[in-house]
C-alpha cells in the first residue's frame, strides 16, 4: 500500500470489503470490537480502589492514579505502532492478534500475585487491546463509503459510535460491579478471556472471509476524501486542544467516584447506578442530536460544555444522593451532545485517517494521561475535588469553543466523490 492511499481506500481494504458497498455483517463486527474495548478497558476503573484493596491490601489512592497513568503510556506508546502494522497488514489480521494476545494476558491477569504483576499484566492487555482502536476510522469510513452524501453520514456513524460507547459504559459498570461482588474476583477477571476468544472467531468468520473475497474480486472502485482546502494549523490545534480538555474532565472525576458516592450514603449498588447515570441521560439525548446539530450548528458544542460544566459544579457541591443524581443527569445530557460535536469537530479538521489525525489523536492522549494523576493528587485533599476540576476544565474548553463557534463555520466542510482508484 502507497502513501499517497486516500482514506476511503485505506479504511475499505482495511475492513477488507470494497468501498462503497456497505456491509451489515462487517459493520456489526466493528462495532462490537469497538464496544468490546471499551469494556475491556472501564470495566474495573471505577473499583480500582476497592479491588487493589481486597486483592492486595493497598488503600494508597497513589497506587490507582499510579496504575492508570501507567496503562495510558502503554497504550499512547502501543497505538501508533498498530497503526503503522495496518500499512501492512489487513485489519481483520491485527484485530485478531490483539484479541488472541488480549486473550491470553486477560487469564494471566487474574492469577496476578502482587500489585506490580497486575500492573505489568493489565499494561500489555492495554498493549494488545489498541489494536482494537482501528476499528474506529474503519466502521466512520463505512459510512461515509455507503452512499450517502455529506456530513449527516460522518454524523450517523459518529452517533452509532457513541451509542456504543455509553452502552458499554453501563455494561462494563455492571461487569465491574458484579467481579467485585464475587468472592473470588479472580475469576472474574480471567473471565473477559471468553470474550476475546468468541469475537476472534467472529472476527475471523466474517472479517476475514470477507476480505479474502474481496481480494479475490479484484480491484473496486473507491470512495475518495475530496481535497480538502485552508486546513490552517490552528484549526487543527484547536480541535486537538478541546479535545484535550473534554477527555481530560470527562476522565479524571472518573477513578474515585464511587468513593465519594458511597460517602454520600450511595452504597456500592447505589454508587454503581450512579456512576453510569451520565451514561443513561447521554443515551436518552442522542436521538435529538441531529436537530440540535442542524439548530445549532458549530455552537452545539459550546452549549453541550456549559450543560456539563453546570452539571459537574452540582455534583461537587451535591451534600446528598439526590441532589448527586441530579448532577450526574444534567452532566450526562451535556456529555451525549459534547461527545458528538467534538468527535465531529476532530473528524472534520482532519479526516478518517493520514498524519493529522494522528497527530490530533496522539495530542488528545495527553487528556488520559494527565487526568489519573490529577485524579489522585486531587482525591488527597477532598473526595470531590476531582469533580471540580472537571467542571473548571469544561469551562476552559467551552470558552475555547465557543470563541471559534463565534467566528463563524471556519472549519472545513467535507465533500464526497467517487473516483475510480489508479
Amino acid at each position: 500500500m502507497t502513501t499517497d492511499v486516500t482514506t476511503g481506500e485505506v479504511a475499505a481494504e482495511a475492513a477488507g470489503a470494497p468501498a462503497g458497498r456497505p456491509g451489515r455483517p462487517a459493520r456489526v463486527v466493528l462495532i462490537s470490537v469497538i464496544g468490546l474495548h471499551l469494556v475491556a478497558e472501564t470495566a474495573l476503573t471505577p473499583f480500582l480502589p476497592q479491588l487493589f484493596e481486597r486483592l492486595y491490601g493497598i488503600t494508597d489512592p497513589g497506587a490507582t492514579g499510579g496504575y492508570l497513568w501507567i496503562c495510558r503510556i502503554v497504550g499512547l506508546a502501543a497505538l501508533p505502532l498498530w497503526g503503522l502494522a495496518a500499512r501492512r497488514w489487513p485489519l481483520h489480521r491485527l484485530v485478531l492478534a490483539g484479541l488472541c494476545g488480549s486473550a491470553v494476558f486477560d487469564l494471566l491477569l487474574g492469577l496476578a500475585p502482587s500489585h506490580a504483576a497486575y500492573t505489568v499484566l493489565s499494561g500489555a492487555v492495554v498493549a494488545t487491546n489498541s489494536a482494537l482502536l482501528l476499528a474506529y476510522p474503519a466502521f466512520i469510513a463505512e459510512h461515509d463509503g455507503a452512499g450517502e452524501r455529506g456530513e449527516g453520514a460522518r454524523l450517523a456513524g459518529i452517533c452509532s459510535i457513541v451509542v456504543v460507547f455509553h452502552l458499554s459504559t453501563v455494561v462494563a459498570t455492571a461487569v465491574g460491579a458484579g467481579v467485585l461482588a464475587l468472592p473470588e474476583p479472580r475469576v472474574g477477571i480471567s473471565a473477559f478471556a471468553v470474550l476475546d476468544v468468541a469475537l476472534a472467531v467472529l472476527t475471523f468468520r466474517i472479517l476475514g472471509r470477507r476480505a479474502a473475497s474481496s481480494a479475490a474480486a479484484g480491484p473496486v472502485p473507491a470512495v475518495r476524501e475530496a481535497p480538502r482546502r485552508g486546513v490552517r494549523f490552528a484549526v487543527l490545534a484547536q480541535a486537538a486542544l478541546v479535545g484535550v480538555m473534554f477527555d481530560f474532565s470527562v476522565n479524571v472525576a472518573r477513578p474515585f467516584f464511587t468513593e465519594f458516592a458511597d460517602g454520600l450514603g450511595g452504597g456500592p449498588a447505589g454508587s454503581a447506578v450512579l456512576f453510569f447515570l451520565p451514561s443513561v441521560a447521554a443515551l436518552a439525548v442522542l436521538p435529538v442530536v441531529r436537530r440540535c446539530h442542524g439548530l445549532l450548528g458549530d455552537r452545539l458544542l459550546p452549549v453541550a460544555l456549559a450543560v456539563g460544566a453546570a452539571g459537574l459544579a452540582w455534583q461537587a457541591l451535591s451534600s446528598s444522593v439526590a441532589g448527586l443524581a441530579g448532577g450526574r443527569l444534567l452532566f450526562g445530557t451535556g456529555l451525549g451532545l459534547a461527545q458528538v460535536a467534538v468527535e465531529l469537530w476532530a473528524f472534520r479538521a482532519t479526516g478518517t485517517a493520514g498524519p493529522a489525525f494522528t497527530a490530533v489523536e496522539t495530542v488528545r492522549s495527553a487528556g488520559l494521561l494527565a487526568a489519573p494523576l490529577v485524579a489522585a493528587t486531587a482525591v488527597s485533599h477532598d473526595l470531590a475535588l476531582p469533580i471540580a476540576v472537571a467542571a473548571v476544565v469544561q469551562v476552559f474548553a467551552l470558552a475555547l469553543s465557543a470563541r471559534r463557534a463565534g467566528a463563524g463555520p471556519v472549519l472545513p466542510s467535507l465533500t464526497y466523490s467517487e473516483e475510480k482508484t489508479p
